[in-house]
């Protein structure tokens, strides 16, 4: 049985190891649903190991977030059970095989994707499989950063992962991430972490198809010009910083007339709306840290570090972005 991580790693760990098939069907319990997680072997005498590559330490999922565990195997075994109503998982088979039937139908596909609330039975044998777990609110916020409104459902993804060449490179960029988490190198660059997670999640979206599928498609965007990219660059590098139109211009080397007009043409929004949006999401990233137990202080520190003075306007943005206010955020558990 292959250890994919680094022992000197933080972010990599062991989740569960070992023979006693009791733990382990606690562990899927801790997963999933509680009450409908059931694990059935004929031979509880072989060895397993689920090790975390990637992602917070809690048990469950993080709504908010994603994280990618290895699942080893050497035995036969069948897992019953049913997805969380705010996560989606995904199981990539690296090695052995494995047959999962979504309610009544067997999968064609020895990848799989399950989706909030699904049910599922699935017979591994002596598999070595990449799971990745996705929150719900993760993708309804990616969905809605790519259609510029919130859905009022989030993507159903058909079960079966086709190996594509779309999916095919998917894959890869999946192995290519738990090796990389598993080398300790997210544990020095947490940024490069976060824009890698990005691509996983966006290429999952564009690759596998899903009841959203045709709206991504008709809304997918022109190129952006030169002027645009360079203020948006210049808004996510500077976004702590007070940043005037002007000195936007300057960046988009281009006249302030100018830049507005592209941005309104290109993106719909003025550029200082666009830094908002930018500074939003660094609001909503520290108050999700400070729910889960990860950063400390109060929603006014956090809004007067990303430049929002007047708090009243500034929660009324926040709750038109994210659907709540910024205190129910910070309130929310892991």
């Amino acid at each position: 049985m292959r250890k994919r991580f680094s022992e000197g790693s933080p972010i990599a760990s062991t989740v569960v190891t070992g023979d006693d098939f009791d733990e382990l069907e606690s562990t899927f319990q801790a997963f999933l649903a509680p009450d409908t997680v059931k694990l059935d072997t004929r031979a509880p005498t072989g060895f397993f190991d689920i090790s975390q590559l990637s992602g917070l330490r809690i048990a469950g999922i993080d709504p908010n977030g994603l994280s990618v565990y290895e699942l080893a195997l050497d035995t036969d075994v069948v897992l019953h059970g049913e997805e969380t109503p705010d996560a989606y998982t995904v199981l990539v088979t690296i090695s052995g095989r494995n047959q999962t039937l979504i309610g009544r139908e067997v999968t064609p596909s020895r990848h799989v994707l399950t989706g909030p609330d699904t049910r599922f039975q699935t017979r591994f044998e002596h598999p070595d499989i990449l799971m990745l777990r996705v929150g719900k609110q993760l993708v309804a916020d990616a969905m809605r950063e790519r259609l510029g409104e919130a859905r009022a459902s989030t993507p159903r993804f058909d079960p079966a992962i086709a190996e594509t060449s779309g999916m095919g490179q998917w894959i890869t960029l999946l192995h290519t991430f738990s090796e990389t988490a598993a080398s300790g190198l997210f544990d020095r660059s947490p940024l490069a972490a976060e824009h890698f997670e990005k691509l996983l999640l966006h290429g999952l979206l564009d690759t596998q198809p899903h009841s959203l599928s045709g709206e991504l498609a008709a809304e997918r965007p022109r190129p952006k010009s030169s002027a645009v990219r360079r203020a948006m660059t210049y808004c996510q590098e500077h976004a702590a910083e007070p940043v005037s139109i002007g000195e936007l211009a300057m960046a988009a080397r281009t006249s302030v007339r100018a830049l507005q007009l592209a941005f309104r043409t290109e993106l719909g929004l003025t550029p200082m709306e666009y830094l908002r949006r930018i500074r939003l999401d660094h609001v909503h990233q520290d108050l999700v840290a400070i729910a889960q137990g990860r950063a400390e202080g109060s929603v006014t520190d956090v809004a007067l570090r990303w430049g929002f003075t007047h708090l009243g306007r500034f929660s009324g943005f926040y709750r038109e972005t994210y659907g709540k206010l910024p205190s129910e955020t910070a309130r929310l558990t892991a």
